[in-house]
């Protein structure tokens, strides 16, 4: 038994809650938020096809273990809604494990998921932690979409930045401070190598006039110490025109340019 504000019960279920088996699957053994009590911690596990994710809450408790079906989470979770402080109790009757929220008068009683299997959190999140040195973990891509987005948005409860760390092909190892820790396994999809079709776009863009090499976009000065842009590479047979970076809205050619600036002097960027 224990006592914690029903806010930061509220918030651990709200963390975990997004990570859930469609209704499609059959998984129904494992549709459930479980809640695994020690002498320093309150966790709360959810489990999807394709995540886990831990979050926990300080107090002072015993040890036990409890999954709560949907439903039932949901219903605690609603009823923490008007709630102060709750005292937390794991109890059995009639042989049934049960969870009991008591304040003042107020109460609610859930019951355990008997029918869910064993998750075993603890073991999955140490493999995933062993991995982390793991040479095939560096440099490799996390891939997450709109959805597996979506899934981690509750992860981060006092505004903490959220991490994916990448662990190759073992799957992404989330983190969001101190009190939670998750994992996603890898898409199956077939993706293009990172940066696949941008060579085009990210080639440089030099062009050669009268002998001499310049660049769209890149800042020259003149002898002078007046600064100009290349504002585009110029059609066949046509004069470049560059454009004064010290003088809003002058355009010249660049023969007027050198007339007055002699040469042109590639700038830094």
């Amino acid at each position: 038994m224990f006592t914690v504000k029903a806010r930061d019960l509220a918030a651990t279920l709200d963390r975990v809650a997004p990570h859930r088996f469609r209704t499609d699957d059959d998984a129904h053994d494992l549709d459930a938020l479980i809640l695994d009590c020690t002498p320093g911690h309150l966790h709360a596990v959810g489990c999807s096809d394709r995540t886990l994710a831990v979050a926990r809450t300080s107090v002072a408790g015993d040890v036990w273990t409890a999954p709560v079906g949907y439903d039932d989470a949901a219903a605690m979770r609603a009823w923490l809604e008007s709630s102060d402080h709750v005292t937390v109790e794991h109890v059995t009757s009639s042989g049934h494990q049960q969870l009991r929220l008591t304040e003042g008068p107020a109460q609610i009683t859930v019951p355990a998921a008997s029918h869910v299997g064993r998750l075993p959190w603890r073991a999955l999140l140490r493999l995933v932690l062993d991995a982390r040195d793991h040479p095939l973990a560096v440099g490799r891509p996390v891939q997450l979409n709109a959805d597996d987005l979506a899934l981690w948005r509750h992860a981060s409860e006092g505004g903490e930045a959220i991490e994916f760390r990448s662990l190759g092909p073992v799957g992404t190892l989330v983190t969001a401070g101190p009190d939670f820790l998750g994992f996603q396994i890898p898409h199956t999809w077939e993706s293009p190598t990172p940066g696949a079709g941008w060579s085009s776009s990210l080639r440089t863009r030099l062009f050669l006039f009268a002998g001499t090499f310049l660049e769209v976009g890149a800042r020259y000065a003149d002898c002078t110490g007046t600064e100009w842009v290349v504002p585009a590479r110029p059609g066949r047979g046509m004069e470049p025109t560059l454009v004064s970076a010290d003088h809003a809205a002058v355009t010249l050619p660049i023969s007027q340019v050198l007339k007055v600036g002699k040469i042109l002097i590639r700038l830094p960027e």
